[in-house]
């Protein structure tokens, strides 16, 4: 019997221990959506939207190489969330992933969550000082209304956005100056039509 009890006991530290401690964010979006777009897990991983197709696939054989340069579907990412308030640029420094250059690392600044003064796991917003999982993961920002305009950038720093909300600064974002510098060239392409 003392066997069963402490093999149970075990089993259930070992369940806890291994279990993972999501975000502030990853909750909030888990509960206000139901799912969380990227996740690990397939039961909380939002589905990928229904792509429509005009014809069934027919049987083919490859009479040549495929082309390696051939030009991405413009369909394949959506844009997800909408920021609350306008990016600004980062300045150089240390954060909380470490050092980085903001004039030439591509990079974002994500909300760092409601507790400034004594971040816990439980208070961090996308990352923190404690909670730096997320840390280097990439994510893809575009210009608002300008899908042409898809940029990677990996996660280097966290930011306040100087709210403690939840439904604001989990959809806040910074980018570093080398982000910036990119979407203002964009947009100049754009207005004289390169």
């Amino acid at each position: 019997m003392k066997a069963t009890t402490t093999a149970i006991f075990v089993a259930l530290s070992l369940s806890a221990v291994t279990a993972t401690n999501h975000t502030a964010c990853y909750n909030y979006f888990l509960k206000k959506d139901g799912c969380v777009f990227s996740a690990a897990a397939a039961d909380q991983r939002c589905p990928a939207p229904v792509k429509e197709h005009s014809a069934p696939v027919k049987a083919f054989h490859a009479k040549h190489k495929a082309n390696r340069r051939a030009k991405r579907s413009e369909n394949e990412l959506e844009r997800r969330y909408t920021t609350v308030t306008p990016s600004f640029s980062i300045s150089d420094g240390e954060g909380i992933c470490g050092h980085y250059n903001s004039t030439t690392t591509a990079g974002v600044c994500l909300w760092s969550g409601s507790e400034q003064e004594n971040p816990t796991l439980e208070s961090a917003g996308w990352l923190n000082g404690v909670k730096t999982s997320n840390c280097g993961k990439r994510v893809y920002i575009q210009r608002k209304g300008h899908p042409e305009t898809v940029k990677y950038a990996p996660v280097l720093d966290g930011c306040c956005f100087d709210t403690k909300s939840l439904a604001e600064g989990c959809f806040d974002i910074a980018v570093t100056i080398k982000v910036n510098i990119f979407f203002f060239v964009s947009l100049l392409f754009s207005a004289f039509g390169f």
